[in-house]
This record gives structure tokens, sequence and C-alpha cells, in this order.
């Protein structure tokens, strides 16, 4: 079994190997290039006031400075240092995760590579911006069906998002299977 690809896990998939890097990668030049962008037009502005509108409509879209020193939605905003222990030991439990999937399992590889892309993109932020914060970015408001105003975020949030979303959906129509399969 030890020669067996399907048993030795994903680690060796490039469906794994290849969405990470370029994700990461993707984050942390549109951080730096939003970031530059603000600091170039709006310079005198403190950081956190730094805003451009990008488009107005029933959705607004404006490119925003912002530092996060929480997690998603500004939880937790005094626990920077706990949470950034708990992001590192989630990558190394992705690693293991990654391990255990079956190397067919390309799909489950791919959204695992999406959160791996995330965690080190916001982790990165964390042990270099001096404040330890994440660079959020990205921030939409709209009017319609009614007033509303979605955190600021980034790259790396996204691909976290998608990526945890179809993990559990993976997850969740893999236990249904195996589900009915008991039943039948």
């Amino acid at each position: 079994m030890q020669g067996d690809p399907a048993v030795q896990g994903a680690l060796g998939s490039p469906w794994f190997w290849w969405p990470w890097p370029l994700l990461v990668a993707l984050d942390l030049w549109s951080k730096a290039a939003a970031f530059d962008f603000l600091e170039t037009h709006y310079g005198p502005i403190p950081e956190t006031a730094r805003k451009h509108l990008v488009y107005d409509g029933w959705v607004r879209f404006e490119l925003v400075a912002w530092g996060n020193p929480g997690t998603i939605w500004g939880l937790f905003p005094n626990g920077t240092v706990p949470l950034m222990v708990l992001r590192t030991a989630a990558v190394v439990g992705l690693f293991w995760f990654v391990r255990k999937t079956a190397r067919a399992a390309r799909l489950q590889t791919v959204v695992l590579s999406l959160i791996l892309a995330g965690a080190l993109g916001n982790l990165y932020d964390n042990f270099v911006r001096e404040d330890r914060t994440v660079r959020d970015f990205l921030h939409f408001t709209g009017t319609w069906p009614m007033a509303w105003d979605f955190p600021a975020f980034n790259v790396a949030d996204s691909c976290i998002t998608v990526g945890a979303i179809g993990l559990f959906l993976l997850l969740w129509r893999e236990d249904r299977a195996a589900a009915a399969a008991r039943v039948s």
C-alpha cells in the first residue's frame, strides 16, 4: 500500500501545489497595489480614513486601507497574537488534512489549497506588518433591497470563504453518500 499514490494522500498532487502559491502571490500583490494606490492619492489622510470610490450605484464599491486586528468581520480585535498562533496551527493542520485526503479527490484538494492560500496571505500580514493587522481593501455597500454594509475584505479572505464553503459541501455530500450506502 505504501507505493499506492491514492493512499499517500494529496500532498504530491499538483491540484494542491499549483493554486495556493499563485493565490498567495495575487493576494499579496493586490494588497500592496491597493494600499500603495491609496497612499499615493490620499497620502496626507490617515491610513484608516483612505477611501477611493470605484463604482457608485445600487452597489457601491470602494478601495479602502483598513487594518483588521481580529478575524472575520473584525471579531476578536484584541486577540491578534492568539489568533496568529491559531492560524499557524491551522496551516499545520491543513497539511495533515491534505496528507489524509485521497489523491484522486481533486476538488477537495483544490478547496484545501484555497484555504491554505488565504491563511498564508493573512498570516504574512500578521507577521510582517508593524501593527500585526491584516490588510483589507475591498469594501462594498448597497441600498437594495435595503441598506447594507459588507465588511472590508481581501483576496485571502475570499480564498478562505470559497474554500471553506466548498469543503463543507464536499464533506456534506460525502457524508450523505455514506449514509445512503449504509441504508441500502
